[in-house]
């Protein structure tokens, strides 16, 4: 996990989010295009995965009620 983005797809090969760096504020996000109102920031790229592998639906990139 060492790249500055890394996009994440479903398993038909749908792109349904990003886990990017903000070089400005050098903090890792999450862009989901099932949440786009998800404002959330991490210290670290791991943290942001956990969250994401944690609290989304992987095929639908929407948070897990």
């Amino acid at each position: 996990m060492s790249t500055n983005k890394t996009i994440l797809r479903n398993r038909h090969g749908a792109e349904v989010a990003a886990i990017f760096l903000d070089e400005d504020s050098r903090r890792w996000r999450i862009v989901s295009k099932g949440e786009p109102q998800f404002k959330r920031d991490f210290s670290t790229q791991k943290e942001a995965f956990d969250v994401w592998h944690t609290n989304f639906n992987a095929e639908t990139g929407k948070l897990r009620k």
